[in-house]
């Protein structure tokens, strides 16, 4: 019988797991969740082009309004927004600093004197505003709150296509995952994104998959008379080592997927590289909570029904043979 399925054994394995939590949720909690690169309020400065422009003529136009605002304000990117039905074309600039409207008014001053071919810079206007980005911390809980969700949907399908004690399991192993990637998050250090949300919910799908694949071979397994004269614990640990090479093979090509990915972000952007740092630490929980975990759970909850079941099957067969065991007495009286 494998150790880790065993009471102690699953003890250990939840005792880890509440201590990483709790270390989790104590940084989380002082210190907070690292942000990525993207997190961070900013500054635009809107160029509102009025008058129709040419799109050679345009561009030395943009050319033109970064330069003039780089003279005060470091420009990190530009983007532009145009309305083919009114002919109004929009040239934002994320900068860093503050502007204020004495600055817009003087850039439009400096608009209106440009002599680019082609535009009217009369018909330009200037504004600014500040963004604000929505706290890291929204996704944290907007991920919890859908895993949750998720894996109540996923006990009541795997209760009902499967067992009761299955789908019970199954609960525990997605909140197990959930909390356990959270706390991790924390712990390392990880930054926290829109794109940690997504891995977050691919990491527990991919973990209700791998839950379901074990449950479904061994719900096969157990109806066998072989796996039927086994204990418990010894029945669910040899179906885990049945189902145990195929949920290695799929784990470890999604996690060299993942490896692939993050050695990408290191040359186009080191988000993707902490994104897929996060998936490989997902990935690996989604393994140990279907190989371990899960099983562990299974076969405490299996073992206790299975005891319940026999003492109903002894006290019920004491019951019969009561009343067997009266019907000739009963005659004997009669005949009496």
């Amino acid at each position: 019988m494998n150790k880790v399925l065993s009471k102690k054994g699953l003890t250990v394995c939840l005792a880890v797991a509440v201590i990483v939590i709790v270390v989790g949720a104590f940084l989380a909690g002082f210190v907070g969740y690292n942000p990525d690169s993207t997190h961070k309020n900013y500054s635009v400065i809107e160029v509102t082009d009025a008058g129709y422009s040419a799109s050679d003529a345009q561009d030395e136009f943009v050319n033109f309004c970064k330069d003039e605002i780089s003279k005060t304000y470091a420009v990190s990117d530009v983007k532009v927004t145009q309305s083919y039905t009114t002919g109004t074309s929009v040239f934002t600039y994320y900068v860093d600093g503050t502007p204020d409207r004495a600055f817009c008014d003087k850039l439009e001053t400096a608009i209106a004197g440009c002599t680019i071919e082609g535009v009217n810079g009369a018909l330009a206007s200037v504004t600014f505003h500040e963004g604000i980005d929505q706290n890291y911390s929204d996704y944290v809980w907007r991920t919890a709150v859908g895993a949750a969700v998720a894996f109540v949907l996923l006990f009541v399908y795997v209760a009902i296509r499967f067992r009761l004690g299955m789908g019970v399991t199954v609960l525990i192993a997605g909140v197990h995952d959930a909390l356990l990637l959270l706390a991790l998050a924390a712990i390392v250090r990880l930054p926290v994104s829109p794109a940690f949300a997504g891995v977050a919910v691919f990491v527990l799908l991919l973990s209700g998959l791998l839950n379901l694949f074990v449950f479904g071979r061994m719900r096969t397994d157990l109806r066998t008379d072989e796996f039927k004269a086994k204990s418990a614990s010894e029945a669910v640990s040899d179906s885990v080592r049945n189902a145990r090479p195929a949920v290695l093979v799929v784990s470890a090509a999604i996690a060299v997927v993942a490896v692939i990915l993050a050695v990408v972000g290191v040359f186009t952007g080191i988000d993707l590289t902490f994104a897929m740092i996060a998936a490989l630490i997902g990935i690996a929980l989604a393994t140990y909570s279907a190989l371990v975990v899960s099983p562990a759970v299974y076969a405490l909850i299996k073992q206790t029904w299975d005891a319940k079941r026999a003492e109903k099957a002894k006290y019920n067969y004491s019951s019969d043979k009561k009343k067997k065991e009266a019907k000739p007495a009963e005659a004997a009286g009669e005949l009496e």
